[in-house]
Protein backbone atom coordinates (compact mmCIF):
# COMPACT_ATOMS: atom_id res chain seq x y z
CA UNK A 1 0.00 0.00 0.00
CA UNK A 2 1.25 3.41 -0.98
CA UNK A 3 1.63 5.55 2.17
CA UNK A 4 2.77 8.87 0.58
CA UNK A 5 0.76 12.03 0.44
CA UNK A 6 -1.14 12.60 -2.10
CA UNK A 7 -0.12 15.03 -4.66
CA UNK A 8 -1.54 18.36 -5.10
CA UNK A 9 -4.95 18.35 -7.41
CA UNK A 10 -5.42 19.77 -10.74
CA UNK A 11 -6.94 22.87 -9.87
CA UNK A 12 -4.26 23.96 -7.12
CA UNK A 13 -1.86 24.25 -10.40
CA UNK A 14 -1.59 27.86 -12.03
CA UNK A 15 -0.98 28.34 -15.78
CA UNK A 16 -0.72 31.31 -17.07
CA UNK A 17 1.51 33.02 -19.85
CA UNK A 18 5.80 33.93 -18.81
CA UNK A 19 7.03 36.32 -16.58
CA UNK A 20 10.86 37.24 -16.56
CA UNK A 21 11.08 35.56 -13.37
CA UNK A 22 10.05 32.68 -14.61
CA UNK A 23 12.69 32.39 -16.44
CA UNK A 24 15.28 30.29 -13.64
CA UNK A 25 12.57 28.00 -12.69
CA UNK A 26 12.01 27.18 -16.96
CA UNK A 27 16.06 26.18 -16.97
CA UNK A 28 15.79 24.28 -14.28
CA UNK A 29 13.08 22.22 -15.59
CA UNK A 30 14.63 21.78 -19.18
CA UNK A 31 18.02 20.39 -16.94
CA UNK A 32 15.59 18.42 -14.95
CA UNK A 33 13.96 16.40 -17.05
CA UNK A 34 16.63 16.10 -20.09
CA UNK A 35 19.55 16.81 -18.85
CA UNK A 36 22.10 18.23 -21.18
CA UNK A 37 20.48 16.96 -24.10
CA UNK A 38 17.80 19.65 -24.76
CA UNK A 39 17.83 21.02 -28.59
CA UNK A 40 17.27 24.37 -28.91
CA UNK A 41 20.15 24.77 -26.00
CA UNK A 42 18.88 28.48 -25.74
CA UNK A 43 15.96 27.40 -22.83
CA UNK A 44 19.04 26.39 -20.33
CA UNK A 45 20.10 30.11 -20.07
CA UNK A 46 17.52 31.98 -18.09
CA UNK A 47 18.94 35.32 -19.81
CA UNK A 48 18.21 33.92 -23.40
CA UNK A 49 14.62 33.01 -22.17
CA UNK A 50 13.51 36.43 -21.25
CA UNK A 51 15.27 38.12 -24.32
CA UNK A 52 13.85 35.51 -26.77
CA UNK A 53 10.67 36.24 -25.08
CA UNK A 54 11.18 39.92 -25.00
CA UNK A 55 11.58 40.22 -29.02
CA UNK A 56 8.60 37.86 -29.56
CA UNK A 57 10.78 35.06 -31.00
CA UNK A 58 9.51 32.64 -28.21
CA UNK A 59 6.36 33.18 -26.27
CA UNK A 60 6.15 31.13 -23.37
CA UNK A 61 3.80 30.14 -21.47
CA UNK A 62 3.78 28.44 -17.81
CA UNK A 63 2.26 25.94 -15.62
CA UNK A 64 3.37 26.40 -11.84
CA UNK A 65 2.61 24.38 -8.60
CA UNK A 66 0.78 25.51 -5.43
CA UNK A 67 4.61 26.77 -4.10
CA UNK A 68 4.87 28.75 -7.27
CA UNK A 69 7.71 26.59 -8.93
CA UNK A 70 7.49 26.22 -12.79
CA UNK A 71 6.99 22.96 -13.31
CA UNK A 72 5.50 23.05 -17.14
CA UNK A 73 6.66 25.07 -20.37
CA UNK A 74 4.61 25.88 -23.24
CA UNK A 75 5.74 27.79 -26.16
CA UNK A 76 5.80 29.43 -29.56
CA UNK A 77 8.48 29.65 -31.39
CA UNK A 78 8.96 32.77 -33.79
CA UNK A 79 12.16 33.13 -34.89
CA UNK A 80 10.74 35.27 -38.00
CA UNK A 81 8.03 37.23 -38.60
CA UNK A 82 5.46 35.14 -40.63
CA UNK A 83 1.53 34.18 -40.11
CA UNK A 84 2.42 30.59 -38.85
CA UNK A 85 4.35 30.03 -35.61
CA UNK A 86 5.59 26.21 -34.24
CA UNK A 87 4.17 25.18 -31.12
CA UNK A 88 7.12 23.56 -29.56
CA UNK A 89 9.30 23.30 -26.13
CA UNK A 90 5.89 21.46 -24.32
CA UNK A 91 7.40 20.01 -21.23
CA UNK A 92 5.73 19.03 -18.05
CA UNK A 93 7.88 17.85 -14.98
CA UNK A 94 7.23 14.11 -14.33
CA UNK A 95 5.77 14.20 -10.84
CA UNK A 96 2.98 16.81 -12.34
CA UNK A 97 1.94 14.97 -15.44
CA UNK A 98 -1.64 13.24 -15.80
CA UNK A 99 -2.90 16.69 -14.65
CA UNK A 100 -4.24 18.24 -18.17
CA UNK A 101 -1.42 20.74 -18.08
CA UNK A 102 -0.52 20.23 -21.17
CA UNK A 103 -4.10 21.24 -22.24
CA UNK A 104 -4.45 23.54 -19.88
CA UNK A 105 -1.41 25.63 -21.39
CA UNK A 106 -2.05 24.83 -24.85
CA UNK A 107 -5.23 26.79 -24.26
CA UNK A 108 -3.21 29.38 -23.23
CA UNK A 109 -0.71 29.28 -25.68
CA UNK A 110 -3.33 29.56 -28.26
CA UNK A 111 -4.80 32.51 -26.98
CA UNK A 112 -1.24 34.45 -27.22
CA UNK A 113 -1.00 32.93 -30.67
CA UNK A 114 -4.52 34.73 -32.03
CA UNK A 115 -3.23 37.90 -30.23
CA UNK A 116 -0.40 37.82 -32.55
CA UNK A 117 -2.82 37.79 -35.49
CA UNK A 118 -1.37 34.48 -36.54
CA UNK A 119 -3.17 32.17 -38.82
CA UNK A 120 -1.86 28.78 -37.35
CA UNK A 121 0.14 26.92 -35.36
CA UNK A 122 2.47 24.11 -36.48
CA UNK A 123 3.60 21.13 -34.07
CA UNK A 124 6.17 18.64 -35.05
CA UNK A 125 5.48 15.25 -32.70
CA UNK A 126 7.97 12.84 -33.26
CA UNK A 127 7.42 9.45 -34.40
CA UNK A 128 9.52 6.96 -31.73
CA UNK A 129 6.00 6.95 -29.95
CA UNK A 130 2.75 8.20 -30.49
CA UNK A 131 1.74 10.26 -27.51
CA UNK A 132 2.69 13.59 -28.64
CA UNK A 133 0.75 12.71 -32.16
CA UNK A 134 -2.62 12.13 -29.87
CA UNK A 135 -2.00 15.44 -27.96
CA UNK A 136 -2.12 17.18 -31.23
CA UNK A 137 -5.12 15.20 -32.49
CA UNK A 138 -6.96 16.34 -29.35
CA UNK A 139 -5.99 19.88 -30.26
CA UNK A 140 -7.35 19.55 -32.98
CA UNK A 141 -4.99 19.87 -35.13
CA UNK A 142 -4.75 17.79 -38.52
CA UNK A 143 -1.39 16.05 -40.08
CA UNK A 144 0.14 17.95 -42.83
CA UNK A 145 3.55 15.93 -43.58
CA UNK A 146 6.27 13.71 -42.37
CA UNK A 147 9.50 15.04 -42.07
CA UNK A 148 12.32 12.17 -42.61
CA UNK A 149 15.25 11.46 -40.65
CA UNK A 150 15.09 15.35 -39.57
CA UNK A 151 16.79 15.54 -36.31
CA UNK A 152 19.54 12.90 -35.14
CA UNK A 153 19.51 9.59 -33.71
CA UNK A 154 20.71 10.89 -29.84
CA UNK A 155 17.15 12.75 -29.55
CA UNK A 156 16.11 14.35 -26.15
CA UNK A 157 17.49 12.29 -23.40
CA UNK A 158 16.98 8.84 -24.85
CA UNK A 159 18.42 6.25 -23.04
CA UNK A 160 20.11 4.90 -26.10
CA UNK A 161 20.44 6.37 -29.26
CA UNK A 162 17.55 5.13 -31.81
CA UNK A 163 18.19 2.91 -34.61
CA UNK A 164 18.06 5.90 -37.09
CA UNK A 165 17.34 9.79 -37.21
CA UNK A 166 13.98 11.10 -35.78
CA UNK A 167 11.11 11.48 -37.98
CA UNK A 168 8.28 13.98 -37.14
CA UNK A 169 5.01 14.26 -38.03
CA UNK A 170 3.71 17.70 -39.19
CA UNK A 171 0.73 18.96 -37.43
CA UNK A 172 -1.41 22.01 -38.36
CA UNK A 173 -4.01 23.97 -36.77
CA UNK A 174 -5.61 27.25 -38.44
CA UNK A 175 -6.42 30.02 -35.70
CA UNK A 176 -7.55 32.48 -38.99
CA UNK A 177 -9.25 30.47 -41.75
CA UNK A 178 -8.53 31.69 -44.80
CA UNK A 179 -11.87 32.36 -47.72
CA UNK A 180 -9.90 30.03 -49.93
CA UNK A 181 -5.85 29.58 -51.33
CA UNK A 182 -4.76 29.18 -55.04
CA UNK A 183 -2.64 26.11 -55.95
CA UNK A 184 -0.75 25.48 -59.06
CA UNK A 185 -1.20 22.40 -60.29
CA UNK A 186 1.85 19.87 -59.62
CA UNK A 187 2.05 16.58 -59.93
CA UNK A 188 1.26 16.28 -56.21
CA UNK A 189 -2.57 18.01 -56.66
CA UNK A 190 -4.25 15.22 -55.26
CA UNK A 191 -3.06 14.31 -52.37
CA UNK A 192 -2.56 17.81 -51.98
CA UNK A 193 -5.49 18.21 -52.10
CA UNK A 194 -6.85 15.63 -49.65
CA UNK A 195 -4.25 17.18 -47.05
CA UNK A 196 -6.13 20.89 -47.63
CA UNK A 197 -9.62 19.28 -47.56
CA UNK A 198 -8.81 18.58 -43.64
CA UNK A 199 -8.99 22.23 -42.69
CA UNK A 200 -12.55 22.78 -45.13
CA UNK A 201 -10.48 25.93 -46.56
CA UNK A 202 -11.43 25.83 -50.57
CA UNK A 203 -8.73 25.10 -53.07
CA UNK A 204 -8.58 27.06 -56.55
CA UNK A 205 -6.25 25.22 -58.52
CA UNK A 206 -4.50 27.10 -61.60
CA UNK A 207 -2.70 25.52 -64.24
CA UNK A 208 0.67 25.25 -64.04
CA UNK A 209 2.82 28.74 -65.10
CA UNK A 210 6.33 29.12 -66.28
CA UNK A 211 8.86 30.84 -63.83
CA UNK A 212 10.29 34.07 -65.13
CA UNK A 213 12.34 37.01 -63.29
CA UNK A 214 14.72 36.75 -60.40
CA UNK A 215 13.44 34.51 -57.75
CA UNK A 216 14.39 34.89 -54.34
CA UNK A 217 15.51 32.07 -52.34
CA UNK A 218 16.50 31.77 -48.49
CA UNK A 219 18.91 29.02 -46.95
CA UNK A 220 18.93 28.26 -43.37
CA UNK A 221 21.36 25.53 -42.03
CA UNK A 222 21.31 23.85 -38.05
CA UNK A 223 25.03 22.17 -37.44
CA UNK A 224 23.87 21.19 -33.94
CA UNK A 225 21.02 18.63 -35.68
CA UNK A 226 22.72 18.25 -39.24
CA UNK A 227 19.28 20.20 -41.24
CA UNK A 228 19.28 22.12 -43.74
CA UNK A 229 15.89 24.53 -45.24
CA UNK A 230 15.45 26.13 -48.33
CA UNK A 231 12.58 28.60 -48.32
CA UNK A 232 11.75 29.95 -51.86
CA UNK A 233 10.26 33.24 -51.26
CA UNK A 234 9.97 34.47 -55.00
CA UNK A 235 9.95 31.67 -57.41
CA UNK A 236 12.18 32.59 -60.82
CA UNK A 237 13.57 31.59 -64.06
CA UNK A 238 16.64 31.15 -61.90
CA UNK A 239 15.41 29.11 -58.87
CA UNK A 240 15.53 25.55 -59.75
CA UNK A 241 19.22 25.93 -60.71
CA UNK A 242 19.49 27.92 -56.91
CA UNK A 243 17.56 25.61 -55.45
CA UNK A 244 20.04 22.42 -56.51
CA UNK A 245 22.85 24.66 -55.55
CA UNK A 246 21.79 25.32 -52.08
CA UNK A 247 20.57 21.53 -51.18
CA UNK A 248 24.39 20.55 -52.62
CA UNK A 249 25.58 23.26 -50.57
CA UNK A 250 23.62 22.02 -47.37
CA UNK A 251 24.64 18.52 -47.72
CA UNK A 252 28.61 19.35 -48.35
CA UNK A 253 28.31 21.49 -44.98
CA UNK A 254 27.00 18.12 -43.20
CA UNK A 255 23.26 18.41 -43.50
CA UNK A 256 21.55 14.97 -43.52
CA UNK A 257 18.03 16.27 -44.00
CA UNK A 258 17.21 19.35 -46.06
CA UNK A 259 13.19 20.65 -46.69
CA UNK A 260 12.51 22.53 -49.58
CA UNK A 261 9.57 25.05 -49.20
CA UNK A 262 7.70 25.96 -52.38
CA UNK A 263 4.84 28.63 -52.88
CA UNK A 264 2.38 26.91 -54.01
CA UNK A 265 0.62 30.29 -55.37
CA UNK A 266 3.32 31.16 -57.71
CA UNK A 267 3.53 30.92 -61.47
CA UNK A 268 6.12 28.13 -62.31
CA UNK A 269 6.08 25.90 -58.72
CA UNK A 270 5.34 23.04 -60.75
CA UNK A 271 8.10 23.56 -62.61
CA UNK A 272 10.68 23.95 -59.55
CA UNK A 273 9.52 20.98 -57.76
CA UNK A 274 9.82 18.38 -61.19
CA UNK A 275 13.48 19.69 -61.10
CA UNK A 276 13.82 19.44 -56.98
CA UNK A 277 12.91 15.80 -57.84
CA UNK A 278 15.24 15.29 -60.83
CA UNK A 279 17.88 16.35 -57.90
CA UNK A 280 16.84 14.04 -55.37
CA UNK A 281 14.50 15.40 -53.52
CA UNK A 282 10.83 14.36 -52.61
CA UNK A 283 7.10 15.25 -51.63
CA UNK A 284 6.84 15.20 -47.66
CA UNK A 285 3.85 17.45 -47.44
CA UNK A 286 1.90 21.04 -47.20
CA UNK A 287 2.39 23.77 -45.24
CA UNK A 288 -0.55 25.63 -44.76
CA UNK A 289 0.12 28.91 -44.91
CA UNK A 290 3.91 29.05 -44.65
CA UNK A 291 4.47 31.64 -47.12
CA UNK A 292 3.35 35.19 -47.62
CA UNK A 293 1.34 34.84 -50.16
CA UNK A 294 -0.82 31.19 -48.76
CA UNK A 295 0.48 27.64 -48.87
CA UNK A 296 3.94 25.79 -49.28
CA UNK A 297 5.01 22.47 -51.09
CA UNK A 298 6.79 20.69 -49.18
CA UNK A 299 10.23 18.70 -50.31
CA UNK A 300 12.94 16.92 -48.63
CA UNK A 301 16.33 15.66 -49.61
CA UNK A 302 17.95 13.14 -47.09
CA UNK A 303 20.96 11.58 -47.60
CA UNK A 304 20.60 8.45 -45.24
CA UNK A 305 18.32 5.64 -46.11
CA UNK A 306 15.51 5.28 -43.46
CA UNK A 307 13.29 2.13 -42.67
CA UNK A 308 9.95 3.67 -42.25
CA UNK A 309 8.40 0.54 -40.58
CA UNK A 310 10.07 2.07 -37.77
CA UNK A 311 8.68 5.72 -37.67
CA UNK A 312 5.73 5.08 -35.50
CA UNK A 313 2.39 7.00 -36.53
CA UNK A 314 -0.67 7.26 -34.83
CA UNK A 315 -3.59 8.23 -37.21
CA UNK A 316 -4.78 6.69 -40.61
CA UNK A 317 -4.28 10.14 -42.63
CA UNK A 318 -0.71 10.17 -41.06
CA UNK A 319 0.00 6.57 -42.04
CA UNK A 320 -1.31 7.19 -45.59
CA UNK A 321 0.88 10.33 -45.80
CA UNK A 322 3.88 8.68 -44.66
CA UNK A 323 2.81 5.39 -47.53
CA UNK A 324 3.09 8.12 -50.33
CA UNK A 325 6.13 9.79 -49.41
CA UNK A 326 8.21 6.42 -49.07
CA UNK A 327 6.61 5.79 -52.47
CA UNK A 328 8.05 8.80 -53.61
CA UNK A 329 11.04 8.68 -51.97
CA UNK A 330 11.56 4.95 -53.92
CA UNK A 331 10.77 6.74 -57.06
CA UNK A 332 12.62 9.56 -57.02
CA UNK A 333 15.91 7.52 -55.63
CA UNK A 334 14.79 5.04 -58.45
CA UNK A 335 15.30 7.92 -61.47
CA UNK A 336 19.02 9.08 -60.63
CA UNK A 337 21.24 10.44 -58.01
CA UNK A 338 20.42 13.58 -56.31
CA UNK A 339 21.95 16.01 -54.66
CA UNK A 340 23.28 14.15 -52.27
CA UNK A 341 24.52 11.06 -54.45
Amino acid sequence: MDDSPPGPAAEAYTVRPFHPDDAAGVARLVESVYGATYYPPDLYHPGRIVRLNEDGQLVSVVALDPAGGVVGHYAVERPRPGAVAEASDAIVAPPCRHHQLLERMRVVLRGEAVGLGLAGLVGYPVTNHVFSQKAEEHFGAKPCGVALGLWPRTFHNLPEPLPQRMSFVLYFEYLRRPAGVVHEDTPHAEVVARIAGQYGVPVEVRPAGSPAGVGEVEVEYEGPVQAGTVRVRRVGADTAAAVRRAGRELVGRGARAVTLELPLAQPGAAAVCRAAEADGFFFCGLGPAFADDGDVLLLQLVVEDLDLSLVQLDGPFARDLLAYVGRERDRVRAAGPGAGG
